[in-house]
């Protein structure tokens, strides 16, 4: 009798505890991509008023956040030094696919800027990067929106997943 209550207590706490990550993970993605527009304001300020060259450019935009992005633009920096061409498309897909720790819509933004930058002339860049600044707005309020809600739902859902795997089991 306690093998099977020590078993369903085991069951019931690893559903929970993977409906709270999914949770946690739907908030995370929210603070990645307000800590990437605001890098994406400072990549803007840089390049209207100072120039900045790209590698350069991504070592200080990774200074403005202390998360994974700031690691990201490191190895951008890295890589568009040692590469001959300054395609930054290539080099951003090579440093994205090194981090699997980022949420898909943040990869999906980072692509968009790979995509600009370094492609158009100063004002095509600023205009670019205001595009992609406004796509994750808009997958900011969408999140924030649906926040509550889709957080008491993954919650939710993990207790009542171990419950029925409980029942079923027993």
């Amino acid at each position: 009798m306690t093998l099977k209550l020590v078993g369903a207590v085991l069951i019931l706490t690893t559903c929970g505890g993977l409906g709270l990550r999914s949770a946690t993970e739907y908030l995370k993605e929210q603070k990645l991509l307000r800590q990437f527009v605001s890098i994406l304001d400072y990549i803007e300020c840089e390049l209207q008023y100072r120039l900045t060259p790209l590698p350069d450019l991504c070592r200080l935009a990774s200074s403005v956040t202390d998360c994974v992005l700031a690691e990201i633009f490191q190895a951008l920096a890295r890589e568009l030094e040692v590469q001959a061409s300054t395609n930054v498309k290539n080099s951003m897909e090579y440093v994205i696919d090194k981090f699997t720790v980022l949420t898909p819509l943040t990869r999906q933004a980072l692509l968009l800027l790979g995509q600009s930058l370094g492609q158009f002339d100063i004002s095509g860049q600023i205009k670019e990067i205001e595009g992609v600044r406004h796509v994750c707005l808009q997958h900011l309020q969408e999140i924030a929106s649906h926040k509550s809600e889709r957080i008491r739902k993954y919650r939710t859902l993990g207790f009542c997943t171990g419950a029925v795997l409980v029942i079923i089991l027993s």
